[in-house]
């Protein structure tokens, strides 16, 4: 603990008190910190280094000069404990920027929910789930436990879970943005992941092939479905046909569609995206449509979840062993136009709504298998 005096400036205001502070030394250099209470001579204790009397005024400035020590000892514990040499500077930052016995944990619920409305369903939820995994690992986690070692160890600890490479990174990439906040609040001295990396997994990039899509219309003309699974197909075939996202997709309405084109601002990239309708699109429009001039396009819808679940029912049902999700329909749709385009980034890139060229890049795997094939032409010439 640092050896802390509480002291009374000389300087006297008109009525006869002065100011108080508390003075320690920090690296061997002098640190001055203001308590913001004025005390007459006559009621100070230079000895006991506090106000005199056992009235209330005198127990609730002595209370804060304590309170003051206290929190003076804190910050430094913080800092010991995370192994970082604290200088002035750092002290002051977090001196004037203390948590308040608020947890991490605390600190992260209270800005997902100061930031709900900004947030869209998909990424809310996401946001809450990510948290929860966060606390069921430690309740009650401070912010001079996050360090690089607890990262590394929170890692393995989602490697146990059975989460993959993907769903570490995304988790690690939310932990961040919350760490990063209390990091500009004051509540954490040092940013860890400076000092820690986690490899982005390779997308996993699942999507159906041209002659899986034709069996899957295939199928789905022949409506042998219950009438609720095939809502899930004709949904999922839509949003194959028309790129978009399943929360794009369930905000389509009827009037965003014009002059054999669909117009919509894209939720993720807030992108004004317009995708050409083909004529497999077009017909699937004009079903949901009906007579309707104007209003939502696709009405009662079941959950995201439930439409995953159940798309891998019907694939099955189909003969298409793949774990396919509503994340496989736009996958699919940039993967063939990718194919039939012969590479145009560019173009995708638009009709995508992506926010930039290097999203779109995802794609490119295409290259690969083009490459495996061509090089096959010169088998027939083997020896």
């Amino acid at each position: 603990m640092a050896i802390i005096s509480i002291k009374r400036r000389r300087e006297e205001r008109r009525d006869g008190s002065a100011a108080l502070y508390a003075v320690f030394h920090l690296s061997r250099e002098k640190v001055r910190i203001p308590l913001n209470l004025y005390v007459k001579a006559c009621d100070w204790d230079p000895v006991a280094e506090k106000v005199k009397g056992r009235g209330l005024t005198a127990r609730d400035l002595n209370l804060v000069i304590e309170n003051a020590r206290g929190k003076i000892n804190d910050v430094m514990v913080r800092a010991r404990l995370v192994g970082m040499p604290l200088t002035k500077e750092l002290f002051f930052t977090l001196y004037q920027h203390p948590s308040g016995g608020q947890s991490f944990i605390d600190f992260a619920w209270q800005r997902l929910k100061t930031n709900r409305r900004a947030l869209s369903c998909n990424t809310w939820r996401q946001h809450k789930s990510i948290l929860k995994k966060i606390e069921g690992y430690n309740p009650h986690l401070q912010f001079y436990e996050i360090t690089p070692e607890f990262l590394n160890l929170y890692v393995a600890h989602l490697r146990q879970l059975g989460n993959g490479d993907a769903t570490i990174w995304k988790n690690m990439t939310v932990l961040r943005g919350y760490i990063l906040a209390a990091v500009r609040a004051g509540f954490i001295i040092k940013n860890p992941f400076e000092a820690f990396r986690i490899k982005r997994a390779a997308p996993n990039i699942i999507y159906l092939t041209e002659d899986e899509l034709k069996l899957m219309v295939d199928f789905y003309l022949r409506e042998e479905l219950e009438e609720k699974d095939q809502d899930i197909l004709r949904f999922f075939l839509f949003m194959t046909f028309t790129s978009l996202h399943i929360g794009d997709a369930r905000a389509v309405t009827i009037e965003s569609i014009r002059q054999n084109e669909l117009h919509y601002v894209r939720k993720k990239t807030r992108k004004r995206v317009s995708v050409p309708l083909s004529e497999p699109a077009q017909k699937l429009i004009d079903y949901y449509k009906g007579k309707r001039t104007h209003g939502q396009l696709i009405m009662k819808l079941p959950t995201d979840q439930n439409i995953n679940r159940r798309m891998k029912i019907i694939c099955e049902r189909i003969g298409i062993y793949k774990q396919i999700s509503a994340k496989a329909a736009r996958h699919t749709f940039a993967t063939l136009y990718y194919k039939k385009n012969k590479g145009d980034l560019a173009t995708l890139s638009n009709i995508l709504g992506h926010s930039s060229l290097a999203m779109t890049m995802i794609y490119a795997h295409i290259n690969q298998e083009n490459r495996d094939q061509g090089i096959h032409v010169f088998d027939e010439l083997a020896w």
